[in-house]
């Protein structure tokens, strides 16, 4: 399945109601993301300009989105979702690009 990258950025009611509510939301964002065929491989809670760095899994780029859209509409976070490929693949993108060329480098 396709991975995706999501940063997160927490909004204000998002922080104003973190004790209450944090835990719920979460679960919650993990079964907006189950319930499009998405899978949550991995989430990290950071310091600096994103709170949320979550590496994820979806069938396709629709409903990656749905997710996003989705899961914004809580109003406790704000999401940019991108779509990544892992450096193997990347790898095998450029032979097809170049080929023989990058064996000769």
């Amino acid at each position: 399945m396709p991975v995706y990258v999501s940063l997160v950025k927490f909004t204000e009611l998002g922080i104003s109601t973190m004790k209450q509510q944090g835990i719920a939301r979460s679960e919650a964002v993990q079964r907006n993301i189950e319930s499009l065929g998405g899978k949550l491989l991995d989430a990290y809670y950071c310091l600096g300009a994103y709170d949320v760095v979550a590496i994820l899994e979806f069938p396709n780029n629709r409903a990656a989105m749905k997710a996003a859209v989705l899961n914004a509409s809580l109003g406790h976070i704000r999401i940019t979702t991108m779509p990544a490929v892992a450096r193997r693949e990347w790898r095998e993108l450029l032979h097809e690009i170049w080929g023989e060329k990058l064996k000769r480098k």
